[in-house]
């Protein structure tokens, strides 16, 4: 088996959340975000803008990401560092949501409030730059292998 944008593409269906890491000043922060992907292997998520990850993505767009695809022996992780901005493009926005809906159930109202500029909350992108498997199942000798963008 080889490290490749079709092994990602397949961990990501199956994982519902992932941790954000955000830095500001002398202090990273890492929080938990529900998440959905495109096939470019972008990250989207829905947030306040006064939630802290927020404001340090507004100072500092450079972020990292990591979740967890196997929690039990042998395990599997996935992280990635890259940029992260917030997405105001109509179309990506609601070929997006569309996506968020299938997969969790909700934000059915989130595009036409966004037409009507009466969101709390917006939508985030994550373009990565590289992405790091750590991965007992498939690379038991080399676990830890990057895959470059």
């Amino acid at each position: 088996m080889k490290f490749s944008r079709d092994l990602i593409l397949r961990y990501l269906e199956n994982v519902y959340v992932m941790q954000l890491a955000t830095a500001g000043g002398e202090q990273p922060w890492a929080c938990t975000v529900y998440f959905v992907f495109d096939d470019k292997l972008n990250i989207y998520w829905l947030s306040l803008p006064d939630r802290r990850h927020s404001q340090e993505i507004e100072k500092n767009p450079k972020v990292a990401i990591t979740m967890a695809i196997k929690q039990d022996l042998p395990v599997i992780g996935l992280g990635a560092e890259g940029v992260a901005e917030i997405v105001n493009d109509k179309k990506t926005v609601a070929a997006v949501i569309k996506k968020y809906i299938a997969k969790y159930n909700s934000g059915e109202k989130f595009y036409e409030k966004f037409l009507a500029g009466e969101n709390q909350h917006r939508m985030y992108k994550f373009t990565p730059k590289k992405y790091v498997l750590f991965d007992e199942v498939n690379f038991p000798k080399d676990n830890s292998v990057d895959y470059i963008l």
